[in-house]
């Protein structure tokens, strides 16, 4: 139905489609995905040493820090309570969403969190410490910055800074980004981006597009997937090859199934406009 509509009209109703099913397959729970906006607003508030939620961590924590302690030191020892403390767990399997950013009782709470998490559990503890610390970002890490140095896994070029006055963005950063979608990727679970996938090719099939270019099309883009997925795993070390691979094949899908169908839908209406309708010979034979 929707390949009878011109395209101005069918292009931005299959993108709506697909926004929406992505939406849909990476953020099940919409008011966590509010929520997470919401933080990200401000994420210089989750920081909060002197949150009762904190109290039982600090308790422990305290005895550690002795007086004499230098703040490297302390930053140390922040790092490895906050590892212990929070075991890593991806979002997914805590929150059941791609991504969230908690608040330092909701990290508290669930007992288990990713990057994001415990640097806003370690950040809390270092400022209830004495040493002024902030969240940092590189799209798909999220660490600690003090001015003694960096804990909690120092990723790549700073992206987002959080401040008191608000998140500040680093344009140069942005070639950071392909590598963190690409790293998005690949720890996301598979069977959600076949999803995805398979609705993305739903949407390019055209009427005489021909089963066979529509199969092979699907079979590129699932090569690019595979390639995708298994280049991005090390982040910090991603096998290029494979991500350019992956890209490849996912061009290629493209350009298989939809030059071919516009080629098509002209070839149609060519005919129909100077072709004539064929119509049965009068039947001249007597009775």
């Amino acid at each position: 139905m929707l390949n009878r509509l011109r395209w101005p009209v069918r292009l931005p109703i299959k993108w709506t489609i697909f926004a929406l099913a992505t939406v849909a397959v990476c953020f099940p729970n919409p008011a966590l995905l509010v929520r997470h906006f919401r933080h990200w607003q401000d994420p210089e508030a989750l920081i909060e040493p002197d949150t009762p939620t904190l109290q039982p961590l600090w308790e422990e924590l305290r005895p550690q820090l002795h007086d004499d302690l230098p703040p490297g030191e302390v930053l140390e020892l922040v790092e490895r309570f906050v590892y212990k403390a929070i075991p890593y767990e991806w979002d997914w399997n805590t929150w059941g969403t791609a991504d969230y950013l908690p608040t330092v009782a909701e990290a508290i709470r669930m007992g288990k969190e990713d990057c994001d998490g415990r640097a806003v559990v370690a950040a809390s503890l270092l400022r209830r410490s004495g040493i002024e610390a902030q969240l940092v970002s590189d799209f798909a890490h999220v660490w600690v910055q003090t001015d003694h140095g960096e804990i909690m896994g120092p990723g790549g070029r700073k992206a987002i800074i959080a401040t008191p006055d608000g998140p500040r963005f680093r344009l140069g950063a942005l070639g950071e980004l392909p590598r963190a979608l690409a790293f998005g990727v690949a720890v996301f679970p598979w069977p959600r981006e076949a999803i995805l996938l398979a609705v993305m090719w739903l949407l390019m099939l055209r009427p005489g597009g021909g089963a066979a270019r529509a199969l092979s099309g699907l079979a590129l883009l699932i090569t690019a997937l595979v390639c995708l997925r298994w280049g991005g795993r090390g982040f910090r070390q991603p096998i290029l090859w494979l991500q350019w691979s992956g890209v490849a094949c996912a061009i290629g899908g493209f350009c298989l199934m939809l030059p071919y169908s516009r080629r098509t839908g002209r070839r149609a209406a060519l005919v129909e406009r100077f072709v004539p309708d064929k119509k049965p010979a009068p039947d001249t034979r007597r009775e």
